[in-house]
Parts: C-alpha cells; structure tokens; sequence
C-alpha cells in the first residue's frame, strides 16, 4: 500500500497536486480543408433561360431556327414569335423536350421585327424562361 507521501510526490511529478488547475497550453485550431472541392462556374440563375439563336437586335434575310441553352431540370419548353408593331402571335410551338425549334414551312416571317422567347416547364410548373429577344428579317 503507498502512503499518503508517496502519492503526493507522485501527483506534484505529474503536473497535478496544486489547489488550482494549471492551464493547459493553448493548441491551435486545425485549419480548414480548402483542397476538398474544386471551384465551379456560377450557373445561370434559376428562372432564367440563355438564348443562343437568333441573338438579341440580329438581322437576317431568314431566320427560322430558334436556339436556347438547356435549363437543369426542365422537361419541355415553348418557342413564342409575336410581331413587335402590333404583339400578334405569328407561331407558338408545341412542348418541346429539345432546345431548338424551326419554324414550321408554312410560316414565312415577312420582313419586319420581331420577338421571340421560350418558357421552360417541369412536372407542367414554369421553372425559367427568357425575356422578349428582338430580331429583324430584312427584305
């Protein structure tokens, strides 16, 4: 059996035996992971559908491909053309689950200015779409 001697000499060696707590040694804080991903490219912000063709204020002799940049999650989007003088719907596609459309051979644009813009959907909900994109068919 150890006397009571013993174990306060045993307990001063090891760093304890004083009525108050020594402090510990401050550690430092182990610094953050920044190798765990690399960075990706911002997105397109939801709502909101890249047009690639025509692009805004183009001019042509003929324009009947319409061409947008996918949407993460949409499932069918529709082409609308209206007219600028007046807002008349000259074509209005059909769900599409492409991100191209032509225009139909029986429509021919006349030459004047025009909008077009495509509404993207998911499960029938409206999830992105593009504003009014101004072109110009040229005689």
């Amino acid at each position: 059996m150890l006397s009571t001697a013993a174990v306060v000499l045993v307990t001063a060696a090891c760093g304890g035996g004083s009525s108050t707590p020594a402090e510990a040694p401050a550690t430092p804080a182990p610094a953050a992971d920044t190798s765990a991903a690399p960075a990706t490219p911002a997105a397109a912000p939801a709502g909101v559908i890249i047009p690639l063709e025509p692009k805004e204020g183009s001019s042509s002799g003929h324009i009947d491909l319409f061409r947008w940049e996918a949407v993460p999650g949409a499932d069918a989007y529709v082409v609308k053309v209206t007219a600028v003088t007046d807002g008349r719907v000259l074509w209005e596609s059909p769900a599409l689950t492409t991100t191209e459309a032509h225009l139909p051979n029986t429509i021919a644009l006349e030459p004047e200015a025009y909008f077009w813009q495509v509404k993207a959907s998911a499960a029938g909900k409206p999830v992105a779409e593009t504003g009014a994109i101004r072109f110009l068919v040229t005689p």
